[in-house]
């Protein structure tokens, strides 16, 4: 699951995905315009347990959204020295917790690159019912490695849809 938590005038995104038969399949794409925390909270929440999921990718700029989802999922709150350790260890922070902070910051040129791959190598199978997400994709502009927003349509499902691809990220490219 990839989550871009937004509040005020961003929308909040949400994609689903699992892996059948060498391919990434989307079961959820959605995006929700001026999101109630606590909805937003429940609505993950439901997905978890309705598609079984056992990794959220979610944007890392959310701290109070990522404790309270962590907090749900029965996994520690105070997540940061657990990346800290992580990175002494020189170990993947997927392997230490479920739900996982990734910072477009640093991370963006990357997720870029890794979804254009996957969409190139025909790795993803889109159902026509996620329109936005499709629409996303079709607008999105690479930028020198940086996703243009101004142009791409659904920015916030892309940034969702991008988050979620991380599982795949360790699966060949």
């Amino acid at each position: 699951m990839g989550v871009d938590p937004a509040w005020g005038s961003s929308a909040f995104g949400i994609v689903v995905t699992q892996w059948v038969d060498e391919h990434i399949q989307i079961l959820h794409a959605e995006v929700y315009q001026r999101p109630d925390y606590n909805e937003m909270l429940n609505v993950v929440s439901k997905l978890i347990k309705k598609s079984n999921i056992n990794k959220i990718y979610i944007d890392g700029a959310n701290p109070s959204f990522i404790r309270s989802l962590k907090i749900q999922m029965d996994e520690r709150p105070d997540y940061e020295w657990l990346i800290e350790i992580a990175k002494k260890m020189k170990r993947e922070v997927w392997e230490y917790m479920d739900v996982i902070p990734v910072h477009f910051s640093t991370e963006h040129k990357d997720m870029l690159s890794h979804c254009k791959i996957k969409l190139e190598k025909e790795l993803v199978a889109i159902n026509p019912r996620f329109d936005k997400l499709i629409t996303a994709l079709r607008t999105a502009v690479d930028n020198e490695g940086t996703l243009d927003k101004e142009p791409t349509s659904y920015d916030d499902i892309f940034d969702a849809y991008r988050l979620a691809l991380e599982f795949y990220h360790h699966k060949s490219d």
